[in-house]
């Protein structure tokens, strides 16, 4: 839910297809449904906006919806999508191969993509985002840091191939919390305080860190 808009979405988990509606708010209307489609990663994009992620059967993008529910943009790039307080969108990408080609990318205004550092492993945490417009998450046994440069800094590393799909923390004074298994790893990082933007963390705080007021 986003302002006066709701994006809800249902797929066929045997198949992994869905369509997302897009509903008013107050009225319960529907305003738009988009064609049936590999399902990906979803996020709030601003007031009333969604970025909604499809992959999967050859499909493997990121499209921007307004309030209207129409497509504005659509990027060739599928991922755990960050939105910063100037409405750009950046995050790890989440491609199903091994090994790894995904980078962390830059989804820009004219529907080109930016390359960040390569990423290698597959499985990804859930990413946050400080007020720097630094992105943390955890990645292949690492803790990774991409700045506004698109510049990859490694802060922890270990030999751990566990999968990890939960969330990054962003807390306080710099510390990052990881979730491992039935571990909770806690690092203190340069990192500054949790983005002040709207939708700092991934999934649209959905599975990331809660709203601030």
């Amino acid at each position: 839910m986003s302002a006066d808009r709701i994006a809800a979405s249902f797929t066929d988990t045997r198949g992994g297809i869905g369509r997302t509606f897009f509903l008013d708010l107050d009225s319960g209307a529907t305003i738009s449904v988009t064609a049936p489609a590999p399902t990906g990663r979803k996020a709030i994009a601003g007031p009333g906006q969604f970025l909604l992620g499809s992959q999967g059967y050859g499909a493997f993008t990121t499209g921007r919806f307004g309030r209207d529910g129409v497509e504005t943009a659509r990027w060739a790039s599928h991922g755990a999508m960050l939105v910063d307080k100037n409405d750009g969108v950046c995050g790890p990408e989440l491609e199903n191969s091994l090994p790894s080609r995904s980078r962390f990318r830059r989804l820009a205004p004219d529907n080109s993509l930016v390359d960040g550092p390569p990423l290698t492993g597959y499985y990804t945490s859930y990413p946050a985002m400080d007020c720097e417009g630094t992105a943390v998450f955890w990645r292949d046994g690492k803790l990774l840091a991409v700045d506004t440069d698109l510049a990859g800094h490694e802060l922890f590393a270990m030999d751990d191939s566990r999968a990890v799909i939960g969330r990054a923390l962003l807390l306080s004074e710099g510390n990052v919390v990881v979730s491992l298994d039935n571990e909770v790893l806690v690092f203190r990082t340069p990192l500054g305080s949790l983005a002040e933007g709207p939708w700092p963390c991934g999934d649209a705080n959905l599975r990331g860190n809660p709203l601030l007021s």
